[in-house]
C-alpha cells in the first residue's frame, strides 16, 4: 500500500553528514556504526541519569556514539554533556533552529554518523541490555525497531495507576497500523533518508506514530524487540498529566488529515459519546486522589481531540 497523503511534504533538510554511509564511509572501522540520539530541551534535572545508564550499559558489539541534540536549552544541559566526555563517546549539537522534539531528532540524526540510529529521551533511563539488544536486531537485518517502555522503575505506584498500565510496547494505534514509542525506537539511515525524517508539524504528540506509519506505508516492517527496555518517567503531577494527554489528543486530528487518503478511518461518533458519558458518570473520580489521574487523563484526551479538530479543521472527536 503506497502512501498518497498529499500533506506529507518533505520535513528535513538532509545535510551531507546524513549521507556519509551511502557514500561508503561505513567501511571506515574508526567510524561509529551506531548512533544514539537524545533530543533534549532543558533536561538538566534528569539527563545525567540517562547518560549514567548509557555509560553502564552492556557494549553493543560495534563502535557507537551518543549525540545530544539540544533544542534551545537555557539550563545546564550542555555543561552536563561535556562532563561525560571521559565516560562516553558523546557530543552535543545545536538543534535549536525551531522548537519541537522532531526538529531535535532530525538535526540529531543529520549530525550523527552511524548507519543505525537509536532514539531515547533525556528524562528516561535505558536498561543495561538496551544497546546490545537493539544492535543485535540491526545486525539481523531489521531496519525499524520498537522496544518496551517500562513504567515501574522510575515512578510511584500512584503515577503508574494514573497511567493505567505497567508497560507499553509496539501496538496498533487508532485501529490503523502499529507504532513504536519515540523514547525507544531504532531505524537505519536508509529508512530515515527514504521517508525524509520526522514530520516537524508534530510537536507535542503523535510524532512517533506518524513516523512509524509513514515508514510502513513506504514498505518497511516495524519489528518489536521485547527485551529492549527503556525505563520511562511518567508525569508526576496532575497538571503535567493533563497537558500531556491534551497534546496527545490534539495530535490525532492531524494524524487523520495526514493519513485519511491512505486508509485511516474517521473516529466513530459512538466512541466520542462513550468517552463523554464516561467522563460525566465518573466525575466523582476527579475529587478522589487515588483515582483522580484516570479521570484527568481521559479528560485531557477528550479536550485535546476537540481542540485539535478546530485547529486542524477536521472532525475527529
Amino acid at each position: 500500500m503506497a502512501c498518497t497523503a498529499a500533506s506529507l511534504r518533505p520535513v528535513i533538510r538532509l545535510s551531507a553528514a546524513s549521507h556519509r554511509y551511502s557514500r561508503g564511509v561505513a567501511d571506515d572501522l574508526d567510524t561509529p556504526q551506531l548512533s544514539v540520539v537524545i533530543p533534549v530541551r532543558n533536561g538538566g534535572a534528569t539527563l545525567a541519569r540517562q547518560l549514567d545508564a548509557l555509560a553502564a550499559a552492556e557494549p553493543p558489539g560495534v563502535s557507537f556514539e551518543v549525540v545530544v541534540a539540544d533544542n534551545g536549552s537555557t539550563d545546564d544541559t550542555v555543561a552536563i554533556v561535556h562532563a561525560y566526555a571521559d565516560r562516553l563517546p558523546i557530543r552535543v549539537i545545536d538543534a535549536g533552529r525551531a522548537p519541537g522534539v522532531n526538529v531535535a531528532r532530525n538535526e540529531g540524526v543529520a549530525a550523527a554518523v552511524g548507519r543505525w540510529i537509536l532514539l531515547c529521551d533525556a528524562d528516561d533511563e535505558v536498561d543495561r541490555d538496551w544497546l546490545r539488544t537493539m544492535c543485535s536486531a540491526f545486525v539481523e537485518g531489521r531496519n525499524l525497531l520498537g522496544g518496551v517502555i517500562d513504567y515501574g522503575q522510575l515512578n510511584s505506584l500512584e503515577a503508574q495507576a494514573w497511567r493505567g498500565a505497567t508497560k507499553a510496547s509496539v501496538a496498533i494505534h487508532l485501529g490503523y497500523l502499529p507504532s513504536a514509542h519515540g523514547a525507544n525506537i531504532g531505524f537505519d539511515r536508509h529508512l530515515f533518508d527514504t521517508i525524509k525524517g520526522f514530520d516537524e508539524r508534530f510537536i507535542y504528540g503523535g510524532e512517533d506514530v506518524e513516523f512509524c506509519w509513514r515508514a510502513q506505508l513506504a514498505g518497511f516492517e516495524l519489528h518489536e524487540e521485547p527485551t529492549a527496555i527503556v525505563h520511562y518517567r511518567l508525569r508526576p503531577d496532575l497538571r503535567s498529566l493533563w497537558h500531556q494527554y491534551r497534546h496527545y489528543g490534539s495530535s490525532e486530528p492531524l494524524l487523520f488529515r495526514a493519513f485519511r487518503e491512505s486508509g485511516l478511518e474517521r473516529r466513530p461518533v459512538a466512541a466520542t459519546l462513550r468517552d463523554t458519558w464516561w467522563l460525566i458518570t465518573r466525575l466523582p473520580f476527579a475529587f478522589r486522589r487515588p483515582r483522580r489521574g484516570a479521570w484527568v487523563r481521559r479528560a485531557g484526551m477528550w479536550w485535546g481531540r476537540l481542540r485539535g479538530s478546530v485547529q486542524h479543521r477536521t472532525l475527529w472527536l
